[in-house]
């Protein structure tokens, strides 16, 4: 079922064309923004991680080699 027309014009109350076109042009460039930014962080982040964990790996390899050599 639909709803019965409104008694309105279909255009009361809303902004023009150039205000949509104006906020949408804002919220666009502001998200726009974030992504390059968090996508930096997410890489910077694994970096640190996967370099972390490489100097942890080599760390217990040769506390292991130390420990098998050592009677």
């Amino acid at each position: 079922m639909t709803t019965p027309p409104s008694p309105d014009p279909p255009d009361a109350g809303r902004p023009s064309r150039k205000e949509l076109d104006r906020q949408l042009r804002e919220r666009y460039a502001n998200w726009h923004d974030q992504p390059r930014g968090l996508a930096c962080a997410v890489i910077a982040a694994f970096m640190i991680l996967t370099t972390v964990a490489f100097l942890f790996a080599v760390v217990a390899v040769v506390m292991a080699m130390r420990s098998a050599s050592q009677p």
